[in-house]
């Protein structure tokens, strides 16, 4: 699944198809069981690292993850509030239970800043808006932990991305230069071995 999602971004062209499928993968990791099966945060990442390589704006990237990332929430929450119960009924004899449980405990430990953890916890990310939804969380307390992780997700993965990417390639040239500058210095070694040989013999 990763790898077929970043084949395919990296074969589509970095205009706005390519910054609205990010979007899309970003939000869709943010809702309730499909978010299990998206792989956004690994899916930011490599996009990072094609932006270093010169695929795609780095800045829009990170604007698409963050409002994907935000409007996931946002559609979680919704559903949590208008169909809680109906949702949570139809889970609880399904896989998923066991998630949506986990998430709800770790909403009554944590409150609204469980949103903001759970936002790096790929599990429950699509899981603990729905609660707070289903719980009736205020909206403006909602919003400001959805928004400000929102915003340092979109930030974050992309980022490391490109820097790993800007890390590897420092990484290929410092090796080309090492491998070099040893050969030189074996050359070096082998030259000065043979002209005193040759003065001794």
């Amino acid at each position: 699944m990763e790898t077929w999602l970043t084949d395919t971004l990296s074969h589509l062209a970095s205009g706005p198809s390519y910054y609205l499928a990010i979007l899309l993968v970003a939000l869709t990791e943010g809702i309730p069981v499909l978010g299990l099966f998206v792989p956004g945060s690994v899916l930011c990442i490599s996009v990072g690292a094609l932006a270093f390589s010169g695929h795609g704006n780095l800045p829009l990237i990170c604007l698409a993850a963050a409002c994907g990332a935000m409007i996931g929430d946002q559609i979680s929450y919704l559903l949590g509030t208008r169909n809680g119960q109906q949702v949570a009924r139809r889970l609880a004899h399904s896989r998923y239970h066991r998630s949506l449980r986990r998430a709800e405990l770790f909403f009554a430990a944590h409150g609204g800043k469980s949103l903001f953890i759970a936002r790096f916890l790929g599990p429950l990310r699509g899981f603990v808006p729905f609660i707070a939804g289903s719980l009736h969380m205020h909206p403006r307390r909602f919003l400001f932990y959805s928004v400000t992780s929102g915003l340092l997700w979109g930030l974050l993965y992309p980022l490391t991305g490109y820097w790993g990417g800007a890390g590897w390639h420092w990484f290929q040239l410092t090796t080309r230069h090492l491998f070099i500058l040893t050969g030189l210095a074996l050359l070096g070694g082998l030259v000065f071995w043979y002209r005193l040989n040759r003065k001794r013999s």
